[in-house]
């Protein structure tokens, strides 16, 4: 027998790795998860609509519902009523916005006079997101099948502010459905590409009108569209042989006319429930994108503890919010769906991975770089929150799959433990849910006086239906019981039928002592941090106070004591020493009052007390420091008693922390004057003539 020569074998390339084999065994059976998931959603759809009625009329319904009416009565006319197309009459920038809740919601209204609106708008609101919640969880089911859908759907359940806003958010909730459903037909099309179904383009480019005839800001779902068929065709066919035109008819035109239909179809869609839009198909929803990025409107937010402007937040205040405002649950697992990445490759779903980490970061990217004007908390983001939860949901799904069965309940373990905190918060501050917080900024408590809390005078309503239960309203001298609140929109719907016996009118919290109030509802937003922080808030004569986790949100105020009014009326007569009489006593009763505090100094001041002044001043500042008047006046204390070193240094903190007050400026080149400063006096007395516009 020949010996077998063994021959030199010829090189070849280096073999590729062979793929990494995933061992998965599900925890729960797709059959059973699919009916638990069904389950779910049909509790969950119930209880949201059920407690809908609970929750109270936020600061921006009202121009929602007026605006809501204006639409109908735009198609009613067939056009001839332009109230909602037109930027500068009643609706101003509402007109930029869809009206496709607003306007259904109207029409929902009137085909049910015997409902009130309020509860309408309510329901039909917790419908909305219901609807993102659920597509949420099919986004889910797309990629990793019905357990991933099944987890995803108890996270959104069980996310404290979405749950709670989709009761009363009519434009963030409203926009967050729209795009959900979007996002699930995106993957859809997707899937099925290279030929995509026509059912599955129609339900892209409705769902993208939905969308956009919210809000504007659906106008991101056509790139968006477009980006990732883009993508998953050069993952197919590779750059050289997608760009190659000589194939375009054969390897994108079949797949990209559906694509092209969805877009015209979405754009075209939004028109018809938005009459602005519908007037100038191209240039209004253009001038709406513009206005958008740039909101004209600029109000005060507590952030971090300081009160910002939303035209000057800074660049991470949205990145913020979403880390202090997301279950720790949502936080840890969105980390965690990075794991997935290895597998979704063998899958040949890694791009879908890819499509939900980009609705997260291209957003905050884009408002970063766009330097937008962003109001409270995170909710215009709402539209970004599911996609953190559905990579929760996938990667607990993941975790429950690739571990060995006895380590599966451990993950399942992990899952309650971090879910018990924010179902805890719901059922314990029900009808509040909003207000949440997570452990990372300790809580609710925690936030209180840094973060706003309840932004949207949700617990006003609580408040009112308290007073309305538990006080009587008719007065017997056949005056109108006076009900002052700095939340007076939802305030005067909540006592409309009561108007007969009962006023409303508006004072902020701190001119509420100026006002002749028999009641007061206050809410917390708009007062200064440090009266927070002191506990001025709810103040003394409360009656009643709405609390969440022990932190207040608002409260009745019963104004059976009006010496500090008085006091105030007194003042104005320039009877410092009646008022005396009456603030004195007043301000020993209820010593966390700052204004009445400032106001008994001034008293002081024109009474020449001067020590007492500054000893009442100084304890209004200490409970406020950012009581101007309070300080101005202290700063005067000081100058009459010639001490001008204090006048000189308090004043100094005055301009310092209000440069566009005009008055310390002429005590404080007083003040210098006195102490040898000419060139500080000059220096001041000529900022104030600048101020004041040469006045002496």
């Amino acid at each position: 027998m020949a010996k077998q020569i063994n021959k030199p074998q010829p090189k070849t390339q280096k073999q590729a790795a062979p793929a990494r084999e995933f061992k998965l065994s599900e925890f729960i059976p797709e059959p059973l998860a699919k009916k638990l998931f069904f389950g779910v959603a049909v509790l969950l759809l119930l209880t949201m609509v059920s407690v809908s009625h609970q929750y109270g009329i936020s600061g921006d319904e009202n121009f929602h519902r007026v605006y809501g009416h204006h639409v109908v009565n735009f198609y009613a006319t067939f056009g001839k009523d332009t109230t909602a197309a037109t930027t500068n009459g009643p609706d101003s920038l509402m007109a930029y916005y869809g009206g496709l809740y607003d306007g259904t919601a109207t029409v929902i209204a009137k085909a049910l006079p015997s409902v009130d609106e309020w509860s309408v708008r309510h329901c039909w609101n917790s419908m909305f997101g219901f609807f993102a919640m659920l597509c949420a969880a099919l986004v889910a089911v797309e990629i990793a099948g019905w357990q991933a859908g099944l987890i995803t759907l108890i996270l959104m359940a069980f996310s404290p502010r979405f749950f709670g806003e989709s009761m009363n958010n009519p434009k963030d909730i409203t926009m967050a459905a729209g795009y959900m459903v979007s996002y699930l037909f995106i993957l859809k099309f997707l899937k099925q590409l290279p030929k995509p179904t026509l059912k599955t383009t129609i339900g892209l480019g409705l769902s993208i009108g939905m969308a956009m005839g919210i809000r504007i800001g659906g106008l991101l779902l056509i790139p968006y569209t477009f980006l990732f068929y883009g993508l998953a065709m050069l993952s197919t066919h590779g750059f050289v042989e997608l760009f190659d035109f000589s194939k375009f008819k054969e390897n994108v035109w079949p797949s990209f006319r559906f694509v092209l239909l969805a877009a015209v179809l979405g754009y075209f869609t939004s028109l018809l429930f938005w009459p602005y839009g519908l007037v100038s198909p191209i240039a209004h929803p253009l001038a709406a994108l513009s206005v958008a990025e740039k909101f004209p409107v600029q109000i005060k937010c507590l952030f971090e503890g300081r009160s910002v402007s939303s035209t000057e937040v800074p660049w991470y205040y949205i990145p913020k919010w979403l880390s202090i405002s997301t279950p720790l649950v949502g936080l840890l697992g969105m980390l965690l769906s990075f794991l997935l990445i290895p597998y979704l490759r063998t899958q040949k779903k890694l791009l879908f991975l890819g499509f939900l980490y980009f609705t997260i970061a291209f957003p905050l990217a884009y408002i970063i770089y766009k330097k937008s004007v962003l109001y409270d908390t995170m909710r215009h983001f709402f539209f970004v929150y599911p996609s953190i939860v559905i990579l929760a949901g996938l990667a607990f799904d993941y975790l429950l799959k690739v571990m060995p069965d006895k380590k599966k309940y451990i993950v399942v373990g992990v899952m309650l433990l971090l879910v018990i905190s924010p179902a805890r918060f719901m059922f314990a501050n029900h009808p509040n849910e909003y207000v949440y917080f997570n452990e990372l900024v300790g809580g609710i408590k925690g936030a209180y006086g840094n973060y706003e809390t309840d932004y949207y005078m949700n617990s006003v309503k609580q408040s009112a239906d308290w007073l309305k239960q538990n006080e009587n309203m008719k007065r017997n001298d056949g005056r109108k019981t006076t009900i002052y609140t700095n939340a007076i929109a939802p305030v005067n719907f909540y006592f409309k039928e009561d108007s007969a016996s009962v006023g409303v009118g508006y004072a902020s919290y701190r001119s509420r002592s100026e006002k002749n109030a028999d009641y007061e509802i206050m809410y917390s937003r708009f007062i200064d941090r440090d009266l927070l922080l002191h506990e001025c808030f709810p103040p003394e004569q409360s009656i009643y106070t709405v609390y969440a986790d022990g932190v207040p949100l608002s409260c009745v105020i019963k104004k059976d004591d009006k010496r500090d009014y008085e006091g105030i009326e007194l003042m104005g007569k320039n009877d410092y020493t009646g008022a005396l009489a009456l603030l004195e006593p007043y301000a020993q009763k209820y010593p966390k009052n700052d204004i009445v505090l400032s106001n008994l100094g001034l008293c002081y001041l024109n009474v020449q007390r001067f020590d007492d002044a500054i000893r009442v001043l100084g304890q209004s500042i200490t409970l406020n420091s950012e009581n101007t008047n309070a300080a101005y006046w202290l700063g005067l204390a000081y100058f009459y008693k010639q001490d001008f070193t204090n006048a000189a240094t308090v004043l100094a903190n005055v301009v310092k922390a209000n440069p566009y007050f005009p008055p310390p400026y002429r005590a404080l080149a007083e003040s210098l004057q006195r102490l040898g400063d000419k060139n500080g006096a000059s220096y001041y007395a000529g900022i104030y003539q600048q101020l004041t516009g040469g006045q002496q």
